[in-house]
């Protein structure tokens, strides 16, 4: 009986503990995908990210670059899947339509996604000689269960040239007078980092997407979110 007793107080203990290692603890690491210089990463990017965000949270620029220092988009997929340790969530920056060049990048998101990887990203918006179009036909609109974040502009209205769709989970407006357009989806990453110990990764999405349900709002802001 003490050693039945004992195999049962252990597993007890065992399982405890394995609840309190599914919930992220101290740093709290985002990994970044852009579509711009590591130059403007540093000096745009990181200070945003570093000003909306907590002390123990980190962005980290994961972004493949040629030797000329272009973003290297035909890397992205090797970059993908070899995301660094300890990485909490990942944040794409930008998004795109899918081609016959990105469906594999697709793919592995969705592997990612279903084995538990939080995939946050920006609405984003066609190139310049592009029509805009729905989320459902981009990347990341693509992805399931992604927590895509657009941005609204004036009136409190979706910006015209970015893709739209059901698959946002809301879209902010960025506070001009301090940082400007194009912000919004970052603002909300550094948010997400600066409360993500409060749940764990496999709980966020689902508790982000059950607010969004529950709310009569049109777009939920960052209060009613965290």
């Amino acid at each position: 009986m003490r050693t039945l007793a004992g195999t049962l107080i252990g597993l007890m203990c065992w399982g405890a503990a394995f609840a309190h290692a599914s919930v992220p603890s101290g740093k709290t690491t985002v990994v970044y995908f852009g579509n711009q210089t590591q130059g403007d990463f540093d000096s745009k990017v990181k200070p945003v990210f570093d000003a909306q965000s907590c002390k123990s949270c980190e962005i980290v620029n994961y972004t493949p670059y040629t030797k000329e220092g272009a973003v290297d988009m035909a890397a992205l997929r090797e970059r993908v899947s070899s995301l660094p340790d300890g990485a909490s969530f990942v944040f794409f920056d930008f998004n795109m339509k899918v081609n016959d060049q990105n469906k594999d990048l697709v793919e592995l998101l969705n592997q990612k996604a279903e084995k538990g990887l939080v995939i946050v990203g920006s609405a984003g918006a066609p190139r310049a000689n592009e029509a805009s179009g729905p989320l459902s036909r981009t990347v990341l609109g693509q992805v399931r269960n992604a927590l895509i974040i657009g941005e609204l502009g004036e009136k409190d209205r979706l910006m015209p040239s970015a893709f739209y769709g059901p698959e946002m989970l809301t879209a902010l407006r960025p506070p001009k007078d301090k940082i400007g357009q194009g912000y919004g989806p970052l603002i909300f990453a550094a948010n997400l980092a600066e409360h993500w110990n409060k749940h764990s990764s496999a709980e966020w999405t689902e508790y982000l997407k059950n607010k969004k349900s529950k709310s009569r709002k049109i777009w939920l802001d960052l209060n009613d979110m965290f």
